[in-house]
């Protein structure tokens, strides 16, 4: 049963139709937020225009959305189980709805929490049981979260054709990013709309002097004194000069003489200025700057490669923690012994030369079974490979040797 059957039948609770679609989604535009100090307006469409912001959501959303996200069951005797015998297992790792795959699902949830703030997704749940069928994802703009008492809250959700309905926090899955309170998340965009603000600035300054030729505006004077006809011709000239001979030359007669106001692109650092925009923008989401294709020349492969697991630890593991809690309890049983994995060991893989020295020291020293590096490299286990091994050259390894009879001439005993 999909989610207009559901509202067909009256399983969810539905109200008159409340403010129109063009009302509820009026915070996309951001007009309640002011205009920052650069003069530009900062919106999810504009902040979506500058490739930093793109860059850096892109990094986030995809990094929560690659890893597979298996659901485990623990065992009586401290081990675990993959439990793909549950509908929660293909809910999480294989198709969340009628319309996306997993990846597609929880791309689409951490784009919309890591710009907007909160992400939210109804819950569908299965005639006759409580347990979820399909997460419909709900876009930015088309829910409010309301506390119509103290600690009880609400999510009232709407699409282009009105109300949906009004849903309690076991109703729907909400996926939070920066909170001060104890309900909402804070404004993403609201909180870094300067840094957002000078990068569309910056790239609209240098945007208008390439399509002035990169000439800057300037000023024509001439000594002497001319009449309101000179100048008039004098301006269509110069227009149509600047229009269509950007990379001509101007001649100047009766003492004109051309004095830039503007300064150049060099003058103004714009290179300087939007490198720097970058790494603001980076700071503000919390990535890396390198992981958005921003370095600088001191850059080393050594270096590199440090970022890349900082990037794992301090980027997407916060995140992946949120979605592994915000999972376990809203979704899985929440207390009992299902719970929510991410596979991130292809974000710690080294090169192949490197994975084999760190395989054949984990089953030297005894710190890993072959079937648990086996395990690592995704590869299925063998018969004899749950028991820990030991090289013959080690005393006590290998095939113990039989002890010589009383007739041997080589028994000194």
């Amino acid at each position: 049963m999909g989610i207009l059957s559901l509202l067909k039948t009256g399983q969810w609770s539905k109200r008159s139709a409340g403010a129109p679609f063009e009302q509820v989604i009026a915070s996309l535009d951001g007009g309640s937020w002011g205009r920052p100090m650069s003069g530009e307006a900062v919106n999810l469409r504009t902040a979506m225009r500058v490739s930093a912001v793109l860059a850096c959501v892109k990094v986030i959303a995809e990094g929560c959305a690659t890893p597979q996200l298996h659901v485990f069951r623990e065992a009586q005797d401290g081990k675990r189980e993959l439990a793909t015998n549950i509908p929660e297992y293909r809910l999480l790792n294989r198709r969340p709805n009628e319309w996306q795959t997993s990846f597609e699902f929880r791309k689409t949830m951490t784009m919309h929490a890591t710009l907007c703030g909160d992400a939210l997704a109804i819950k569908v749940r299965a005639p006759g049981s409580n347990r979820v069928r399909e997460l419909i994802p709900v876009p930015p703009g088309s829910f409010h979260i309301d506390e119509f008492e103290r600690y009880g809250v609400q999510y009232r959700c709407y699409d282009k054709f009105g109300l949906i309905g009004v849903f309690g926090p076991d109703d729907v899955f909400h996926l939070p990013n920066v909170r001060w309170e104890l309900i909402k998340s804070m404004d993403v965009l609201s909180l870094a709309r300067e840094a957002i603000g000078l990068s569309i600035a910056a790239e609209r300054l240098q945007a208008t002097l390439h399509a002035n030729g990169g000439r800057p505006a300037g000023l024509l004077s001439t000594p002497g004194t001319v009449g309101a006809e000179v100048i008039t011709k004098l301006k269509e000239s110069w227009k149509e000069f600047s229009r269509n001979n950007r990379s001509g030359t101007a001649i100047l007669d009766n003492g004109f003489t051309y004095t830039p106001l503007a300064m150049s692109g060099v003058d103004q650092q714009h290179l300087e200025q939007r490198r720097f925009q970058v790494e603001e923008v980076a700071r503000d989401f919390g990535v890396f700057p390198i992981m958005i294709g921003h370095s600088d020349k001191t850059a080393t492969y050594a270096s590199a490669e440090a970022m890349f697991s900082a990037h794992k630890i301090h980027t997407l593991e916060p995140w992946h923690e949120m979605w592994r809690q915000r999972l376990d309890e809203f979704v899985l049983d929440g207390k009992g012994p299902l719970y929510a994995e991410f596979d991130t060991r292809y974000l710690t893989q080294g090169s192949m030369k490197d994975r084999a020295e760190w395989a054949r020291t984990m089953i030297e020293m005894k710190i890993m079974t072959r079937n648990e590096v086996r395990d690592s490299f995704g590869l299925d286990g063998v018969d004899d490979g749950d028991e820990f091994w030991s090289p013959a050259n080690v005393a006590g390894g290998g095939d113990q040797a039989a002890p010589a009879s009383e007739g041997d001439p080589n028994n000194e005993a």
